[in-house]
């Protein structure tokens, strides 16, 4: 996904924009980490997978099929599975989107979560994982 950044049509505001309005840490999502994280958004009654870019304790940066627009709100369910699998679901209030090479790339705020933990548990679990793949 880091590769496939090159917007083809323009998103609000300018990426150097976005980041400085951001307090927090992002956490970049590597391939080796999306073996063990997963995300889905809802479309109507149904999932969709979603590649995980990165997130944060307020935001999330998600490329998926679906095209969204700003102010748009949808559920996303996020899957870690390590030693034991944990599912985390949220609703996100959509930020940007853009088409990109037959797909959209996503940004979003973090509106509600089930589970106040969630962000400690998938930043633990994203350390281990980055941990675990330098270690080889």
């Amino acid at each position: 996904m880091a590769d496939k950044m090159e917007r083809s049509t323009p998103a609000v505001g300018s990426q150097e924009e976005i980041a400085k309005k951001r307090r927090e840490k992002r956490y970049d999502v590597s391939d080796a980490c999306r073996q063990h994280i997963k995300l889905k958004v809802k479309s109507g009654n149904e999932f969709v997978p979603a590649i995980l870019g990165n997130f944060s304790r307020n935001g999330i940066l998600f490329e998926c099929p679906l095209s969204f627009e700003e102010g748009d709100h949808a559920e996303c369910v996020m899957t870690i599975s390590l030693k034991h699998s944990r599912e985390i679901s949220f609703r996100i209030g959509v930020k940007y989107c853009y088409a990109d090479h037959g797909s959209h790339i996503t940004g979003a705020s973090i509106d509600t979560i089930s589970d106040e933990k969630w962000f400690d548990s998938f930043v633990d679990a994203h350390d281990q994982i980055v941990q675990h793949q330098g270690s080889k």
